[in-house]
């Protein structure tokens, strides 16, 4: 009976910790960064501002959350990855520019050699079919890996 009993709360135990961990892992956003201008993710136009990428609660290997600080505005989108050959030198995001608009089309973190690719908008492919010239914009991100 004892025995019965210290497996009981030993597996109670193993249960809280594992929910603690998560929960604390899920709230982590993996970049803060400042983007000088308004920009496109997926279909959703945002203003110039101070931003959170994080992974998505529910599929963490192929959808980003994207949020103001100030919480008014969010984009959830989805991703693939990409690679390189050597180790990203920094935490970056990638823009497609053309014209006076920005497109995210990357995401990069220091240290790793795979990244996240962010499908072209309609708004995107619309300028690129239209024959508009387009060039890539890098924005080195602040880090930040608190809450």
């Amino acid at each position: 009976m004892i025995a019965k009993n210290i497996r009981m709360l030993l597996a109670i135990a193993l249960l809280l910790g594992a929910v603690s961990v998560y929960t604390q892992a899920e709230n982590v956003p993996f970049i803060r960064v400042s983007v000088p201008f308004n920009f496109t993710v997926g279909n959703q136009t945002l203003p110039a501002g101070d931003y959170t990428i994080s992974d998505s609660d529910v599929h963490p290997q192929s959808v980003i959350w994207l949020q103001s600080l100030d919480g008014k505005y969010v984009a959830i989108v989805h991703t693939h990855p990409t690679f390189a050959l050597e180790p990203s030198a920094r935490t970056q995001l990638i823009f497609q520019h053309s014209g006076n608009e920005y497109f995210l089309s990357q995401v990069w973190t220091l240290g790793s050699t795979s990244g996240r690719e962010l499908p072209s908008s309609n708004r995107a492919k619309e300028l690129a079919e239209n024959g508009s010239s387009s060039d890539v914009a890098t924005i080195v991100a602040n880090a930040s890996f608190s809450n």
